[in-house]
């Protein structure tokens, strides 16, 4: 039977009346893994409970793929967004396993802050899955997601390359304390270390993820180091994006690479009419729909062992975008 998807997106409190007539299943640990034993009888499918840290270009992308696949399975879907909040977040999770939730699927507002979720998970009996963002702890757990330190690398080796090897970089960051910052920046600095004495960081800093706060930040860098900046590093698409308007603004788009991660079809608008260097592609909906069979798998007992699965990384430029725009886009 075609289960509903319940693709709301509300502040914790409302989350009880989104779940009337779920039930929990049972769970019996397996050599210190979690097993599903028999499923939340609702015409035989589960309840999947998903916190994401905010409702981005990327994630709503990526909370598609999670609807078609629980559509697929079977299995009804609640959707919250912690507003980068990683408190709100840890709420949502308290309120999702005392609506009994079969399995938790979590894209982490913070690396750290989300911890104390695992043990309540373990606790309630609740299996958790991460998807898109890890988490800072040496635990086994399942999780989806990009190899972020490979993106990281890619964008800035390809910014590196079209300054000619050196050269003044700046770096737009991701929220501070998410994987994906702290893991692209790993990757940027990877690259950044065969090219010391010939590229320079004027300045990193975040800009959230958001499109206005880069536009922002690059207006101020922009008039701080005059003349000075030939590349713009952005840890995601929409922050590139806030930085070529604020280029555009400037009449510097011929003057000044920028790239970016992720590949949404902004981006690859960009991309196409030559603003946007390059950018990495990360399959959003490919990341949420993994998301939700890992979930599936784990309640019906198809994986207990507890291991990180990353998704492939592209490199995305002008030569192959169309790629995307006749394909992934072309709806």
């Amino acid at each position: 039977m075609k289960k509903r998807i319940l693709a709301v997106l509300l502040v914790a409190g409302m989350v009880a009346g989104m779940l009337l007539g779920c039930s929990t299943g049972t769970e019996e640990k397996s050599s210190g893994e979690e097993k599903q034993e028999t499923s939340s009888e609702k015409d035989g499918g589960y309840t999947i409970g998903c916190t994401v840290y905010y409702m981005t270009e990327f994630v709503t992308l990526m909370v598609e793929g999670m609807e078609q696949r629980a559509d697929k399975l079977g299995c009804d879907l609640v959707m919250l967004d912690a507003q980068q909040d990683a408190q709100n977040q840890i709420t949502q999770v308290e309120n999702l396993i005392a609506q009994k939730v079969d399995v938790i699927i979590v894209a982490a507002v913070d690396s750290d802050a989300i911890l104390p979720a695992m043990e309540m998970c373990e606790d309630a009996g609740i299996p958790l899955v991460g998807v898109n963002m890890l988490f800072n702890t040496e635990e086994p757990y399942h999780y989806v997601g990009p190899d972020d330190v490979l993106a990281g690398e890619l964008e800035m080796q390809n910014a590196i390359d079209a300054i000619g090897g050196e050269g003044n970089i700046v770096i737009l960051e991701g929220p501070i304390g998410q994987s994906a910052q702290i893991q692209r920046l790993e990757g940027n600095q990877n690259v950044l270390d065969k090219y010391k004495g010939k590229i320079e960081v004027l300045a990193d800093q975040t800009a959230n993820w958001s499109r206005e706060e880069a536009l922002t930040l690059v207006e101020n860098w922009l008039e701080s180091f005059s003349g000075q900046i030939d590349a713009i590093v952005a840890h995601n698409d929409e922050m590139a994006l806030g930085a070529i308007q604020a280029l555009e603004a400037a009449g510097l788009t011929d003057k000044i690479v920028v790239t970016g991660v992720d590949a949404i079809l902004d981006g690859c608008n960009a991309v196409k009419d030559g603003t946007l260097l390059g950018t990495v592609y990360q399959d959003a909906e490919l990341e949420g729909s993994e998301a939700v069979q890992k979930a599936y798998d784990v309640l019906e007992g198809k994986v207990t062992e507890k291991e990180l699965s990353y998704i492939d990384m592209k490199w995305i430029t002008k030569d192959n975008v169309d790629e995307l725009l006749t394909t992934v886009y072309a709806k």
